[in-house]
């Protein structure tokens, strides 16, 4: 399938394949996009070299110390992405190489739109006897949006500031399990994509939503860019609700299809852009959210 390429980012990326020396330096042409005074140039650089999202938060590798508390205005901290160092490389494996969130003000609904984010919140350790001063250390609570429920998968009490790599192996494999489960699921409850008729949306949830509210059309081009890699993946939305990547594999959501495309973990919806105006998956998951008055 041949693509064209998005007029927001650079034109070195080979379509859905590595280019022959994937850069290491994550600054070399990035530093350009760096957003914001509060963060360092070699942090921005990273968020811009994965694909991030300008506000997005790099809590490993450690740029500077992690947040111990949710802000007053906040409710949690969506994980954005995670990269844990695998077998292949036996010196680091098990090693944190990325662990990224973004701030959430406030709770969204756990229904299928929200289905699978994974959020951490950060507060005052709950015990008294806590030894002070207890500024340094911080209780951490992770929720799973599953089934129409804001669900608890972790807790850590009393961490110093070292929690986001003690964390991050559970965030990693929860993102994976439910991402495979949920996919699982949905083919499960429905016919194969090649049998189903074309304008049954049958994908519930996620991308059907966005496609009935007319936020998303089909055949519409989606690109996620991964300049650590050298790589540009490409899907369409398919009539059905569905993604179609470059290889022809379909998947009921993003959460189905990053997984499938490799490495990381990766929020479904802030890994994916619309290459007609660059806009997230999750800005129109937003835009549909404030549609509806949530």
């Amino acid at each position: 399938m041949t693509t064209d390429r998005d007029i927001h980012e650079p034109p070195e990326l080979a379509a859905d394949a590595a280019v022959d020396a994937p850069r290491t330096d994550p600054q070399s042409d990035d530093t350009a996009a760096i957003a914001g005074a509060s963060q360092s140039p070699d942090e921005a650089a990273m968020r811009a070299w994965e694909g991030l999202p300008p506000d997005t938060m790099i809590l490993a590798p450690a740029f500077a110390p992690p947040p111990m508390r949710c802000p007053d205005d906040v409710w949690a901290m969506l994980v954005t992405a995670i990269d844990i160092v695998g077998d292949a490389d036996p010196d680091r494996a098990g090693e944190v190489a990325l662990f990224a969130g973004n701030w959430v003000a406030d709770q969204p609904p756990p229904d299928s739109l929200y289905d699978g984010d994974l959020v951490v919140c950060l507060s005052h350790p709950a015990n008294r006897r806590y030894p002070l001063p207890r500024d340094h250390a911080t209780d951490v609570e992770m929720l799973l949006a599953y089934q129409g429920r804001w669900q608890r998968v972790g807790q850590w009490h009393g961490l110093d500031d070292g929690w986001p790599s003690l964390v991050a192996s559970t965030a990693a494999v929860v993102m994976g399990l439910d991402g495979d489960a949920t996919e699982a699921a949905i083919w499960s409850e429905t016919p194969p994509p090649s049998t189903s008729p074309p304008l049954i949306k049958w994908a519930r949830g996620g991308i059907a939503e966005l496609l009935d509210a007319g936020l998303v059309t089909a055949g519409e081009e989606l690109v996620w860019n991964r300049r650590n890699l050298g790589v540009r993946h490409t899907a369409r939305i398919r009539a059905d609700g569905t993604l179609i990547l470059a290889d022809g594999r379909v998947f009921a959501n993003p959460c189905g299809a990053t997984t499938a495309l490799g490495g990381n973990h990766q929020n479904r919806w802030n890994a994916f852009r619309r290459v007609s105006d660059g806009r997230t998956l999750d800005h129109l998951r937003t835009e549909l959210r404030a549609r509806r008055g949530h």
